[in-house]
């Protein structure tokens, strides 16, 4: 997850305090491991990884030493009968897909040439080379979380290289019942109007039709095999330049807009902090005070939000030369200070 942050002030001290008694972090192909950032909540997160590539799985159980943090060895799916399945027939997960004409593919196809571990398999993202969990024991993880017990959910990340938009259509329901905050989701810029089509504007639509609002978007560059550019990794993936192909976006319920309110009456004081958090850890701290402002009224006896807030300001100050308590801060802006503007030419 790109913009995903370590060592995040507010959340250091919120974790540590009892004011935010935990987070439910559900992480679709989690090869590689949850990102470290989840770490930061220490004994108060619980996550569940979901990844088909069977070694991995194995290999992260075995690693892992955080009591609440679960591994699955699985396809995440959809109900054959759910509408999307039904819409989307027989058709792939995409239209138009450049991927054999890039300079990626044709890389690939070198590697697959030598003898590769697992652990440089799953790097490379060469899940046909790998030992997959059997197509029949594929999970509408919606219905597994249910069994599991697991009634909230705070975020969702989906990057799982094809089916990840039907997947989220799973979630069609589950999305109110399960009260998610955020989500996190690899999307592709080609594609057609296809409304089954994994693209960043059916991902959108999808999205705010069940109250999202898109808050960050990387984009990732790959170039064509005609003329290659330079990868910005070890292994085949995207490169320095190129035409955008695929990036990561980032939705969040904007509880602060008034059209949400609803919404955010169902939110217990520890959630609404679990979501200043969630905002900071993804570089959003201006986000998370607005939270800490709007909703202070809830919050005061669960916290000190002097003390949120200049947690938050001091994340926006790192690596400056002044730290300024938030007070100081939004005095200075509010005084036109220099300090939030270049230099005049």
């Amino acid at each position: 997850m790109e913009n995903c942050l370590l060592d995040v002030p507010v959340i250091k001290y919120l974790a540590d305090d009892a004011a935010v008694d935990g987070l439910m972090v559900v992480d679709v192909g989690c090869a590689g491991g949850i990102h470290p950032g989840w770490r930061q909540f220490g004994s108060k997160l619980r996550a569940l990884g979901i990844d088909p590539n069977m070694q991995e799985i194995e290999r992260l159980r075995l690693a892992e030493t955080q009591p609440g943090v679960d591994y699955l060895a699985a396809f995440a799916g959809i109900d054959p009968d759910h509408p999307f399945r039904k819409a989307l027939g027989e058709k792939t997960y995409w239209s138009r897909n450049p991927w054999w004409r890039l300079s990626a593919a044709k890389a690939y196809e070198s590697l697959r040439k030598r003898e590769l571990s697992n652990t440089e398999q799953t790097e490379a993202n060469m899940w046909k080379d790998v030992e997959l969990a059997p197509l029949a024991q594929t999970v509408v993880l919606p219905d597994y979380l249910l069994a599991a017990g697991v009634s909230v959910v705070d975020f969702l990340k989906l990057d799982i290289d094809g089916a990840d938009f039907e997947v989220l259509n799973s979630f069609d329901r589950a999305l109110e019942s399960l009260s998610i905050l955020g989500v996190c989701m690899e999307v592709n810029f080609f594609g057609s109007a296809s409304a089954t089509d994994h693209t960043l504007h059916n991902t959108d639509r999808f999205l705010k039709e069940h109250g999202f609002e898109l808050f960050n978007l990387s984009v990732r560059h790959y170039s064509t095999s005609a003329l290659p550019r330079k990868f910005i990794y070890h292994v085949p993936a995207q490169s320095e330049a190129g035409r955008i192909l695929q990036g990561d976006a980032l939705y969040f319920r904007d509880i602060c807009n008034p059209e949400h309110a609803e919404f955010a009456q169902t939110l217990s004081p520890s959630r609404l902090l679990g979501l200043i958090c969630l905002y900071a850890l993804f570089d959003l701290p201006d986000c998370a005070a607005e939270v800490a402002l709007v909703f202070r009224e809830r919050l005061e006896g669960h916290c000190n939000i002097e003390a949120v807030l200049d947690h938050l300001a001091e994340q926006v100050q790192i690596g400056k030369p002044e730290q300024l308590p938030y007070a100081e801060f939004l005095q200075r802006f509010e005084e036109n200070d220099a300090m939030f503007y270049e230099p005049a030419p």
